[in-house]
């Protein structure tokens, strides 16, 4: 990791972000999944963004990390965040890349703020969750996670309490746990040297200021957006593995119908971490169109 800082809105609220990759490269705000952290770019490493030629720049969202949290808040308020972290960092233009949960945020950025992107990219995107193309191939866990975002918050809280204590064990054995419950392709990603241990630490920052923040936003991946798909006009590229279980394709798939100017690069031997972790030769392309 290059740096870590905070800015501070007028009216007094933080948001901290950490800084990856080549100084002079390509501004790049990274938006992460969903609940995670300003570390999740330590997933793709300081190393490949420099050979690539980003400045990745990942902000904490509110409740998460750094970042203060933010009562009642919704996809469509996030662009005026970044605005305000652009304009603090002296980037008049700059891309986008989301991941997993980090999929409705840029699609707000790209419906509301286009003129200020040079791309739109989202790997493995979340969108509806609520969907039947989503629930009828999640796992259990997710969906039980899913149902109590939108009934009873309060027992979600008391389940995402546990993240924190990921890749906090012996290796071996996290590694033994994580094989009986993730596909092949993000098992083998997650084995990948440093890989685990870099996932724990993007988790307990998530969580470093309780579960509040973390348990609103999974809230709204079962509410309506706040803004229309179909409001997109600039160009946006989406990279998915097939075998992905978090993110059915088939939801991807309904939610690039709805956006006239999506692209879909699609990858049959990828999951959900896999796609970014095995492919940023191809999604720093699309960050440079």
């Amino acid at each position: 990791m290059r740096t870590e800082n905070q800015i501070v809105l007028p009216g007094g609220r933080r948001i901290s972000y950490a800084e990856f990759g080549d100084p002079d490269g390509t501004p790049v705000l990274y938006f992460h999944g969903s609940p995670s952290s300003r570390m999740e770019p330590l997933l793709i490493g300081h190393e490949t963004l420099t050979r690539l030629g980003l400045r990745v720049i990942a902000p904490d969202r509110p409740g998460m990390g750094g970042s203060d949290f933010v009562p009642r808040r919704r996809f469509i308020d996030w662009p005026a965040d970044v605005v305000a972290l652009a304009d603090a960092l002296r980037l008049d233009r700059f891309a986008l890349l989301g991941n997993s949960g980090g999929a409705p945020y840029v699609a707000a950025c790209a419906a509301t703020i286009p003129d200020r992107l040079l791309a739109a990219v989202i790997v493995s995107g979340g969108w509806r969750m609520d969907w039947p193309e989503a629930t009828a191939s999640l796992p259990f866990p997710n969906r039980l996670t899913l149902l109590l975002a939108r009934r009873a918050p309060i027992l979600l809280r008391a389940i995402l309490a546990t993240m924190g204590g990921i890749a906090q064990g012996a290796r071996e054995k996290e590694l033994a746990q994580l094989r009986r419950r993730v596909p092949p392709p993000d098992y083998d990603a997650l084995a990948a040297p440093g890989r685990l241990e870099a996932f724990g630490q993007t988790m307990r920052e998530a969580l470093r200021q309780g579960t509040r923040g973390a348990a609103w936003e999974l809230g709204l991946y079962v509410r309506d957006f706040g803004f229309r798909l179909d409001e997109i006009r600039m160009p946006l590229t989406l990279f998915h593995g097939e075998q992905d279980t978090n993110a059915p394709i088939a939801m991807v798939r309904r939610a690039v119908a709805q956006m006239p100017t999506a692209r879909l690069v699609t990858y049959p031997d990828e999951s959900h971490l896999s796609t970014l972790c095995n492919h940023m030769d191809a999604i720093a392309g699309g960050l440079r169109q």
